[in-house]
């Protein structure tokens, strides 16, 4: 029993993804997913330092 069943054939293909007429919007959709990624880092980054700097003034 195969647990992933990937869509790519190859690494390109990924990048690309290339659709049934011929149009590659991967670029779009790796960009977005590059966004949302750094903003919840950056979220987390941001909103850490701000518990830390509350908890250094109740001490």
């Amino acid at each position: 029993m195969i647990m992933f069943n990937f869509a790519f054939n190859s690494f390109s293909e990924a990048i690309l993804m290339e659709s049934q007429n011929g149009q590659s919007h991967g670029i779009y959709v790796w960009s977005v997913l590059l966004i949302v990624f750094l903003c919840i880092f950056m979220t987390f980054f941001f909103y850490k330092n701000k518990i830390k700097k509350i908890t250094k003034k109740f001490k």
